[in-house]
C-alpha cells in the first residue's frame, strides 16, 4: 500500500501563496524610468501620470472641471519650479530640493545628458502597496573627452559633496581644481492608488511618491591631469 502523502505545512501554504502575489520588481523599475524619461523630456503630461500626489489629489476633486482646472495649474507650476531650481542652482552654487524630484533628475543628467541610474533593490511594504527603491545615479562625468572641450563655453556639474554646483568657464578655469559628483544614491517611494484608474501615460499601476538623493552615499571623482588649460 502507497503512504498517503501529507498536506503541505500552514506556514509553507502560506509562504508560497505570499510569493505568488508578491509584485514584479520589473514593474516598479519600469515606473521609476517612465518618470525618468518624462522629467528629462519636460513631458508635463506624463509626469503628472506618474505623479502619486497629482493623482491623489485628482481622484479627490471628482469630475468638476473647475476643481481639475485649478489643481492641474498648480501642480504645473510645481514642475516648472522644479525645472527653475536647477536654472537657479547654476548661478547660486546650490542646489535646492524640491517635492517632485524634477530638480534632482535634471540636475544628474538622468535620460538625456549621458548620466545613467540602476536599482539597487526594492522592497515592498504595506501589504505590497508601497515599494521602496534604492538607485545608484552614476554622473559619468569620467566619460567627458576632457581635453577636446571647446573653449569659451561654460559648463554646469554637479560637485562633490552632493548638493554643490560647478558653473566654469571651458578653457579658462582649470577642472582639475574641482572635486566632481561621481554617483549618489537615491530612494523613489511608489505607492498603488486603490480607485485611481491608469491614466493615458502611466506605465503601471504603480505611481511615483518621492524621490530622494542620499548625501551621505555621494562619491568623488576629479578630472585628469589633461583637463587642465
Amino acid at each position: 500500500m502507497r503512504p498517503r502523502s501529507r498536506p503541505a505545512a500552514p506556514a509553507l501554504t502560506a509562504a508560497l501563496l505570499l510569493a505568488s502575489c508578491s509584485p514584479s520588481p520589473n514593474t516598479v523599475y519600469v515606473t521609476m524610468e517612465g518618470y525618468i524619461s518624462a522629467v528629462s523630456l519636460n513631458d508635463i503630461e506624463r509626469i503628472l501620470a506618474i505623479s502619486a500626489p497629482y493623482q491623489r489629489e485628482l481622484a479627490s476633486v471628482g469630475t468638476t472641471p473647475e476643481g481639475k482646472t485649478a489643481l492641474d495649474k498648480r501642480y504645473r507650476e510645481m514642475i516648472e519650479r522644479g525645472y527653475m531650481i536647477w536654472e537657479t542652482a547654476k548661478s547660486t552654487g546650490e542646489l535646492a530640493p524640491d517635492p517632485l524630484g524634477i530638480a534632482l533628475i535634471r540636475a544628474i543628467g538622468l535620460g538625456k545628458e549621458g548620466a545613467a541610474s540602476f536599482p539597487l533593490g526594492v522592497r515592498f511594504e504595506q501589504s505590497n502597496s508601497r515599494a521602496v527603491i534604492g538607485s545608484r545615479a552614476i554622473t559619468n562625468y569620467d566619460r567627458i573627452v576632457w581635453d577636446r572641450i571647446p573653449t569659451g563655453g561654460r559648463m554646469y556639474l554637479l560637485a562633490h559633496p552632493y548638493g554643490k554646483v560647478i558653473n566654469f568657464a571651458t578653457g579658462y578655469d582649470d577642472p582639475t581644481q574641482f572635486t566632481l559628483l561621481a554617483t549618489v544614491d537615491l530612494e523613489w517611494t511608489l505607492v498603488r492608488l486603490p480607485g485611481v484608474t491608469r491614466p493615458e501615460g502611466a506605465p503601471s499601476d504603480w505611481y511615483v511618491e518621492t524621490v530622494e538623493a542620499k548625501p551621505d552615499t555621494a562619491t568623488p571623482w576629479k578630472p585628469p591631469a589633461s583637463a587642465a588649460p
